[in-house]
């Protein structure tokens, strides 16, 4: 089972709706920071560049890299480029694929400075899967997801206007959890719902993927917005803590 430091023991981050905030009523204390609030693991993202590594579409192009790995996935228009965007502070670094969920690459990218040359972290692009998700993806993307062993933390994202999983988000999650993925739900393009609103979706999807995958979900929805940059930075705190980064 992959396991990334203080997995059990996680903070609270704000953004964030616990399995514990939403039992019994399914309602949490949602808090929406403005977007000037910098969380703890602003120093460390704001101190380095965003850098392109390289297109990846074989195992061969991947393995030389062991630093810890956080993949954004996602079906295909919600979000994702725009966000991985948001969190690594770059706004032309991460393109959007021509043919969403009809794409075989993953895109990988890490975060240096003339200080920090090397990269402590590595986030990669998934493609966006569509209706048939994985015979789109292709036995790369699966093998992906299935051994590699740097991969801490898969981030999936749900658009919050949706307000529940689709089946090719269940089919995902049955897959995390087969391989014993960590995963967290990210729910995206919050600044379109109210508050009350949001807090019924969040306790919606999160019951609904610890159902599908009671052992890979982390009992964590985080509420962002890449246009609010609300929960960016709790995003942030997310992967530097996963990937034993000291904040």
């Amino acid at each position: 089972m992959l396991r990334s430091p203080g997995y059990h023991q996680q903070e609270r981050l704000s953004h964030t709706h616990s399995r514990k905030d939403l039992a019994g009523t399914g309602k949490a204390d949602h808090r929406q920071e403005p977007p000037a609030v910098r969380g703890p693991a602003f120093p460390y993202f704001s101190q380095r560049d965003a850098k392109f590594l390289f297109t990846a579409t074989k195992p061969e192009q991947y393995k030389r890299l062991s630093n810890p790995e956080f993949t954004f996935a996602g079906r295909s228009n919600v979000g994702k480029s725009s966000l991985i965007s948001a969190v690594l502070r770059s706004q032309s670094l991460v393109k959007t694929s021509k043919k969403p969920g009809h794409t075989s690459t993953l895109n990988f990218f890490g975060l240096t400075s003339s200080t920090y040359p090397e990269s402590a972290i590595t986030v990669v692009d998934m493609p966006g899967y569509g209706f048939r998700s994985r015979d789109d993806w292709g036995q790369f993307i699966m093998e992906y997801l299935s051994t590699r062993k740097e991969l801490k933390r898969v981030f999936l994202l749900v658009e919050a206007k949706v307000g529940e999983l689709k089946t090719t988000d269940l089919s995902f999650l049955e897959l995390v959890e087969h391989h014993n993925v960590p995963t967290q739900l990210l729910l995206t393009k919050t600044d379109k719902l109210k508050r009350t609103d949001l807090n019924i979706v969040s306790g919606k999807v999160l019951r609904a993927a610890m159902d599908v995958a009671p052992t890979a979900v982390v009992p964590e929805v985080i509420c962002c917005s890449y246009k609010t940059k609300v929960g960016v930075d709790a995003i942030q705190e997310a992967i530097l803590r996963a990937s034993g980064v000291a904040i």
